[in-house]
């Protein structure tokens, strides 16, 4: 074998080893890249299981910062009802708490609402938390506060079939929560083909202590298996808050009007 046939095997073998090197380099950098972007992924799409392995959303509040709600016109104060060991009702189903719907569904209310630029939105909970009924109105006690909204579910007794919406206002008042709980009702209607259970004065204790235009909005009853599927679609959920919070930007509207 002659010396220039060797030299040029010798040659082959190194040109070999920098394009396998070369390609290993680049499997690694896409399998990186593929990784990456799968985590985004699943963290954009981050989801959570309560006690009973039912799947909630975990989505942030997203309500700006100081600078950005300064100088807004309207304050709208979101309540997510129950939390902690107050479970509230629950579905007869999946199990799922009332705490936990109410919780997501205030949520999207309230970052909805944060997205308009005369309005910001403080809440009374961000997690799974006790409040106590007295102290909710109480947490922005340093603001001028323009309604409130108490996000629930709602639960039949000793049944399984009633269905629909309904929104409490606080009862006798004359500042403007018997109106607020109209307009709200009416738009959460016409977003949700569901059952309209109107409006009604009540006393609870969130409605009584407010110092505001109060309501409190039942989403829906957990204790009808045909309504907690419903109130567990996501489609369904963004109608529900679609129509709420149309329903409170009419409001304010004719508030800034009047």
């Amino acid at each position: 074998m002659s010396k220039k046939s060797v030299r040029k095997r010798k040659l082959n073998k190194k040109k070999l080893l920098i394009v396998i090197c070369f390609l290993m380099i680049a499997i690694f950098s896409v399998f990186k890249i593929i990784q990456y972007g799968l985590g985004a992924l699943s963290s954009a799409k981050l989801k959570s299981k309560n006690s009973h392995g039912i799947v909630i959303d975990n989505e942030q509040f997203e309500l700006g910062d100081e600078s950005e709600n300064a100088n807004k016109k309207f304050t709208v104060l979101v309540d997510a009802g129950h939390g902690g060991y107050d479970k509230g009702t629950s579905g007869k189903l999946t199990n799922v708490y009332e705490k936990d719907l109410s919780l997501q569904i205030a949520k999207k209310v309230a970052n909805k609402l944060a997205k308009q630029d005369d309005v910001q939105v403080v809440v009374t909970r961000k997690e799974d938390r006790y409040v106590s009924l007295s102290d909710r109105p109480k947490v922005v006690k340093d603001q001028e506060v323009d309604l409130l909204v108490s996000i629930h579910l709602n639960a039949e007794k000793n049944g399984n079939t009633a269905t629909g919406i309904e929104t409490y206002y606080k009862n006798g008042a004359e500042d403007g929560s018997k109106e607020l709980a109209r307009i709200v009702q009416d738009t959460m209607i016409s977003y949700v083909p569901t059952n309209d259970r109107g409006i009604l004065g009540n006393n609870f204790e969130i409605l009584r202590e407010a110092q505001m235009p109060a309501i409190l909005v039942e989403c829906g009853f957990l204790t009808t298996p045909e309504e907690e599927q419903k109130l567990l679609n996501q489609k369904y959920q963004d109608q529900l808050t679609e129509g709420i919070v149309q329903g409170i930007l009419s409001f304010l509207d004719q508030k800034s009007k009047g």
